[in-house]
């Protein structure tokens, strides 16, 4: 993948920085979280600041690639809830589904399924979850995410 930031990663590997070219520092945290039996990674972006409104793709191809070297690992899967405090969840939800579609081709090992609630209050709350084509938990992880996001 192209056009790439320069990424420092924690020693323990959940967190990742990096800083665009207009000087605000993102950072991706990843937290183990128990789905079920077993464990997913709760993936986090943090920017520093309001970024700009001109699109940066470099972002875009950053976070694809970090994702993409985990799920490299096909017992990894990662999931994300759109945060809903501005109201932009579903514009979220499109962007994450546009980087999706575009690093398809690079990371093909990598498959999406996405789940939608509604809350109590009437708004839509958009999830992913990441998985390793390979992953032998796939169908189980799937089950169990789901059951969490019904639950909550």
């Amino acid at each position: 993948m192209y056009n790439l930031y320069d990424v420092k990663r924690s020693d323990d590997g959940l967190n990742y920085t990096f800083t665009t070219r207009s000087n605000i520092e993102y950072q991706i945290a990843l937290i183990s979280y128990p789905l079920g039996d077993v464990s997913a990674f709760s993936l986090s972006l943090y920017p520093e600041s309001d970024p700009s409104t001109a699109p940066d793709y470099w972002i875009k191809n950053t976070v694809i690639n970090i994702i993409g070297e985990i799920l490299k690992n096909d017992s990894n899967s990662v999931f994300y809830v759109c945060d809903t405090a501005d109201g932009r969840q579903n514009k979220r939800h499109l962007a994450f589904e546009y980087w999706f579609q575009k690093s398809n081709s690079e990371y093909k090992y990598v498959k999406k399924y996405d789940y939608c609630i509604v809350s109590e209050n009437g708004y839509p709350i958009n999830a992913s979850i990441l998985l390793n084509v390979n992953n032998p938990l796939a169908n189980y992880l799937i089950e169990v995410f789901e059951k969490a996001m019904e639950e909550n």
